[in-house]
């Protein structure tokens, strides 16, 4: 509690960013911990930047179950988020995996097939996060060194960065102000 203007008021105190990255690396942690009870598979699938795990899943994504796929997907997600906010991570793996992930999940829909569906989720996704759409497709053919779904990726990153364009903007980390005949600290 503070007093401000002859007012008692509630002051929030921010915790130190050391204290921050802790929690943070806890709730990782916690992400990958509860994929592993839920899933039975290993916590490197969310623990990882996803470089491995992405060419696992592109040897075999037969092994991997629908529930597997679903699990990674929200669990991974949220380490990332949290990762990305407090501690040091990459961002273009794991928005790699998480875009094969969703795709591999999607393939049985018509016209799709594993590889296509890969390639178009590694393509919405990482022309999405890195909003780059042409070093997107460049990337996912490097990646996959398969010139034959170039037309589906084109068309996944052109349209997941258009359509990330038209989104509203989120909120800004504006400055907080100090109220009137204060200086801020």
């Amino acid at each position: 509690m503070m007093i401000i203007g002859g007012r008692l008021t509630a002051a929030y105190v921010r915790p130190s960013p050391i204290v921050r990255t802790v929690i943070c690396a806890v709730a990782a942690g916690g992400c990958a911990a509860l994929y592993t009870v839920v899933t039975g598979r290993t916590p490197a699938d969310i623990a990882s930047s996803g470089q491995a795990t992405l060419a696992g899943l592109a040897a075999d994504p037969h092994a991997w179950s629908v529930g597997a796929l679903l699990a990674v997907l929200v669990f991974k997600a949220a380490a990332y988020a949290l990762c990305l906010g407090s501690l040091r991570g990459g961002l273009v793996f794991p928005v790699l995996f998480l875009g094969a992930a969703a795709g591999v999940l999607l393939s049985p829909l018509p016209g799709l097939g594993v590889i296509p569906a890969a390639a178009a989720g590694m393509a919405a996704a990482s022309a999405a996060a890195l909003r780059l759409p042409v070093s997107a497709v460049a990337l996912v053919v490097l990646v996959l060194g398969n010139s034959e779904t170039i037309p589906v990726v084109i068309l996944a990153a052109v349209t997941s960065f258009v359509t990330a364009e038209l989104l509203p903007p989120g909120p800004s980390a504006t400055p907080r102000r100090a109220p009137e005949g204060k200086a801020a600290a």
